[in-house]
């Protein structure tokens, strides 16, 4: 299997609080990073290029993500699921999802339940 590139974009967990209601039970952002490392690691080990994104706000998610892409493309890019699933970051996931689509829109696109399969995530399309 050829060497493919993984991007792995996930918000900043140090700026979730995971104390609020709808935030993920038993979750840190000790955890949140241990298991998006541990991610990253794995698709590492099997041969592949793999980096992580971690957002900051729906003001400045369209310039992360664009700088992150700009010159670079990815074969698979993951999105956390706290984007997805955390009501307060919809603004911010329709901002990521509308750069993707103008920005890269050959890679694939996969999503992870846990920041432990972000690699399983990926595999699916790599």
């Amino acid at each position: 299997m050829a060497n493919k590139s993984v991007l792995i974009i996930g918000e900043d967990p140090a700026l979730i609080d995971f104390d609020a209601p709808d935030a993920p039970k038993d979750m840190s952002a000790a955890k949140v990073m241990e298991g998006l490392n541990g991610s990253v690691a794995r698709l590492q080990a099997a041969g592949h290029e793999a980096e992580l994104l971690l957002t900051r706000d729906a003001a400045s998610v369209e310039a992360q993500v664009s700088s992150a892409l700009q010159g670079r493309s990815y074969d698979v890019i993951v999105i956390g699921a706290g984007l997805r699933t955390l009501p307060k970051m919809a603004e911010q996931f329709e901002q990521l999802m509308n750069v993707l689509r103008d920005r890269s829109p050959r890679s694939k696109l996969a999503f992870n339940s846990r920041p432990d399969d972000s690699d399983a995530a990926a595999l699916r399309w790599l």
